[in-house]
């Protein structure tokens, strides 16, 4: 099959071209390529030719683990243009065990989006009030990609979930909270909260872990993920560290760049996410950090909850938020319409930058012998969002998928 005419765009640039595909790859990408007898030819003029967003942070409805979620989970990714999805393994069952990342790859030729299983770092239960770690190389023989630790871990416990990802050559994902501090809290420490009389989360509860592990990160020399980062001084503070140990990756989430927490008024549910939604000033500088290059990764921090677990009093309602569907046309409007970014700097952060943290060396490029994982967007057309419990409700998005190839299969769109 041969896509032809569409604006191809990666983070190593934007040209008018066409691109080959064949048995799941990109065979070929040229300004014009001849269609060989019978070859299937699709007219992509006026449409941007982009490579599959990769999101590094998702987690499955009501964190349940099961077929049904799974699925579900791959679908609304592929409708908004995530053709790869890092799941977490904090859900019940969680994937700290070789059944459940077989799950995983039992399922990957259904999915309609590649999900990738992440280890947790130490196993659920205490024997003896000692928490231990988990079998990680057997794990990661059995299809983990990263592995995933809290920084209120042990201390000795992460030193040793670093020395087994260096010696892997995966990632760790961390997860930076002191629970200490944002225990029972419900939504950003600020006059709002204070008015709507709820329990709040102090920034201090993300700085002061961020800090201390990127140190411990330094140290190690690992390559490290920091998940969903919400306030300008720890990416200050990732910065830094950057400059010694250039494998460390800041995340933050489209919604902290989006939202402020002005949506917590009338105590709406919808807006109760984690990290919390911030200040406007604390959203316009992580934005600010986007465009700087400071922060390399946008996650959808995807955590659907059934309705049973969000129609209830804010302090009782569950954490997250169900917007992946539209992931990439909220992208698109937020960095290219809003911000003037490139349709090569958008790219890079969707797609390539994931990809290296990963090291998913077949991913995040319009390239020859790249998997043809493939979102087809329309720049001129726009969407309105429609989901009444969705804290976008009635926003209007400057983009919308046409279509949707995942390995070469086209999976959305006629």
């Amino acid at each position: 099959m041969i896509i032809k005419g569409a604006m191809i765009c990666d983070a190593n640039g934007e040209y008018r071209g066409d691109v080959r595909i064949q048995e799941g790859k990109i065979a070929k990408v040229a300004r014009s390529v001849l269609a060989e007898d019978g070859e299937e030819i699709f007219d992509a003029s006026g449409l941007l030719l982009l490579p599959s967003a990769i999101d590094l942070n998702a987690r499955v409805q009501d964190s349940q683990l099961n077929k049904k979620h799974l699925m579900t989970l791959s679908h609304k990714a592929a409708k908004g243009g995530v053709g790869t999805l890092a799941l977490m393994p904090d859900c019940t069952p969680s994937l700290n065990s070789e059944v459940a990342m077989e799950l995983l790859n039992t399922l990957q030729n259904d999915f309609h989006s590649q999900i990738l299983g992440i280890a947790g770092s130490t196993k659920a239960i205490k024997e003896n009030g000692t928490c231990l770690l988990n079998d990680l190389s057997i794990l990661h023989k059995k299809g983990a990609y990263g592995i995933y630790t809290h920084s209120s871990e042990d201390g000795n416990l992460l030193k040793r979930a670093c020395e087994f990802a260096l010696m892997l050559d995966i990632p760790i994902f961390l997860n930076c909270e002191d629970e200490s501090l944002s225990a029972n809290g419900v939504m950003n420490d600020g006059e709002l909260s204070a008015r709507l009389g709820l329990p709040s989360i102090s920034n201090l509860s993300e700085i002061k872990e961020v800090a201390m592990m990127s140190e411990i990160v330094r140290f190690m020399g690992v390559r490290a993920i920091f998940q969903a980062i919400a306030t300008d001084r720890s990416v200050e503070i990732l910065f830094e560290s950057k400059k010694h140990n250039p494998n460390l990756f800041v995340q933050t989430s489209i919604h902290h760049l989006m939202l402020t927490e002005d949506l917590c008024e009338g105590y709406n549910t919808a807006a109760k996410i984690k990290p919390p939604l911030k200040s406007e000033s604390t959203r316009a500088k992580l934005v600010k950090r986007l465009v700087e290059g400071k922060i390399e990764l946008i996650s959808a921090l995807q955590s659907e909850k059934s309705i049973a677990q969000k129609d209830l009093a804010f302090e009782e309602a569950a954490f997250g938020v169900d917007m992946i569907e539209y992931f990439v046309p909220m992208c698109y409007t937020l960095l290219v319409k809003n911000q003037h970014l490139s349709l090569k700097e958008m790219s890079k952060i969707l797609s390539f930058n994931p990809a290296k943290a990963l090291n998913l060396t077949t991913k995040g490029l319009i390239a020859e012998g790249y998997d043809a994982d493939i979102v087809l967007l329309n720049p001129k057309e726009t969407q309105i969002i429609d989901k009444e419990d969705s804290p976008y409700y009635n926003w209007v998005l400057n983009s919308k998928i046409e279509k949707v190839f995942h390995c070469g299969k086209k999976i959305i769109g006629e």
